[in-house]
């Protein structure tokens, strides 16, 4: 998932405290759906699951929607002016770079030191190190969403430096994507290509959308729509669990971006009239629902490995289930709080040492 994104302002940050909590519930699903995933690979399997657990992978809808919010959100005031790209291209890069770097390395080591034996050529070490597009799945699996983000996060820097140019790019994208999801013109053949006509990129969209309206208007009942969205997610959910929706083809990117659309312009609008009060334990997850992202496959994988050591695998796999989510969410808690945020702090104040600007004490 997606990636993580934080809003500079201490007044923005206040005004998506909701929408951070959702993120946070949304990585605790992704992790409840890949635990079952790996019970499911290794026999296990729950017998509810294949229900409940089935669109966990939606997580990733919300990401994608939240992050194309709070990009436009928080830089408002600077679509158009070139000279704020230098700040825009730390803020983007020493958020997801200095925790991603550590994790892909593991993750390397692991495949090449594994049965996999894996021996990457040199274009697609690169390719990995740098999250651009590739042929093949990337090395690090989840990293795939995070291809997914760095490519907005160009098309989002062109609006920055040049709006008008910025913004006849973005619709052309967002028009060759609509084309191919709706099926009026053939997807490319090419892999790369493919996946910038992807129909998750379309819910970066609706994330900017859902941004300038909130920029821009004062909503009526904004409580009533992030609940009606909230209720359109799950609701896409259940018709997913019950095979009436294939949760991986376009209509349910469509379907969970609408949700998440209402949702996240509801909740902020409502959080920027009255204010909210958040859990503490959600606002934890959502801090740390990137670094949760990030490791926790990797987590859930040698966690099993371990279990099969000393014979946890013998119990219910309810049990087994149970135990695989804490320790993927425990360790992107930690992982968080000790890498995460200190590596960012550590790559902000040499990215301002070498480039010169403002240091950012927070993310």
């Amino acid at each position: 998932m997606r990636a993580a994104e934080h809003v500079s302002a201490s007044t923005s940050r206040h005004q998506l405290q909701g929408s951070e909590a959702a993120r946070g519930i949304a990585a605790a699903r992704v992790v409840a759906y890949h635990a079952a995933r790996h019970l499911d690979a290794n026999g296990r399997g729950l017998p509810w699951a294949a229900g409940i657990e089935k669109f966990g992978h939606a997580g990733v809808d919300f990401f994608f929607v939240l992050s194309g919010f709070i990009i436009l959100f928080a830089h408002w005031e600077d679509v158009g002016k070139r000279s704020a790209l230098p700040r825009y291209a730390e803020r983007r890069c020493t958020r997801i770079y200095p925790l991603y770097w550590p994790v892909f390395g593991f993750s390397l080591a692991l495949a090449m030191l594994g049965s996999r034996g894996l021996r990457p050529d040199v274009g697609t070490l690169c390719a990995n190190v740098l999250l651009l597009p590739t042929q093949e799945t990337p090395i690090l699996g989840v990293a795939w969403t995070l291809q997914h983000e760095m490519r907005f996060y160009a098309l989002f820097a062109c609006l920055l430096g040049a709006r008008v140019p910025g913004l006849a790019l973005l619709s052309a994208w967002i028009a060759w994507g609509a084309a191919v999801a709706l099926g009026w013109i053939a997807a490319p053949e090419a892999s790369f290509a493919r996946t910038l006509v992807s129909a998750y990129n379309l819910q970066f969209v609706m994330g900017m959308a859902a941004a300038w309206v909130v920029r821009r208007y004062r909503l009526p009942r904004p409580g009533a729509l992030a609940s009606l969205g909230a209720l359109g997610f799950f609701a896409t959910g259940i018709v997913e669990s019950r095979g009436l929706l294939d949760g991986y083809a376009d209509p349910a990117r469509l379907w969970y971006g609408l949700a998440a659309w209402l949702f996240v312009g509801g909740s902020v609008a409502r959080e920027r009239a009255s204010g909210l009060s958040v859990p503490s334990l959600l606002a934890i997850l959502g801090k740390a629902s990137y670094s949760i992202y990030l490791v926790h496959l990797l987590c859930i994988g040698l966690a099993y490995k371990l279990f099969e050591r000393v014979g946890v695998t013998g119990l219910d796999p309810r049990v087994q289930h149970a135990l695989l989510i804490a320790v993927g969410i425990v360790s992107g808690v930690l992982v968080s709080k000790w890498f995460e945020y200190p590596l960012m702090g550590v790559a902000r104040r040499c990215w301002a040492r070498a480039f010169g600007g403002e240091q950012a004490v927070r993310p």
